[in-house]
């Protein structure tokens, strides 16, 4: 499930029918986890103590 936004509604969309709400105009919404995991300021070896 993908998820969309149109506005202030958000909705969990099947992969099968996203091109379908890509036309209407709805937007996709990008995950946060995805930033997390590329995020390497949290590593040991970056701590200058």
């Amino acid at each position: 499930m993908v998820k969309y936004k149109m506005g202030a509604i958000i909705k969990e969309v099947p992969k099968g029918s996203e091109k379908w709400y890509k036309l209407a105009g709805w937007k996709k919404v990008e995950s946060k986890k995805k930033e997390e995991k590329n995020d390497k300021t949290d590593s040991e070896k970056t701590t200058t103590t």
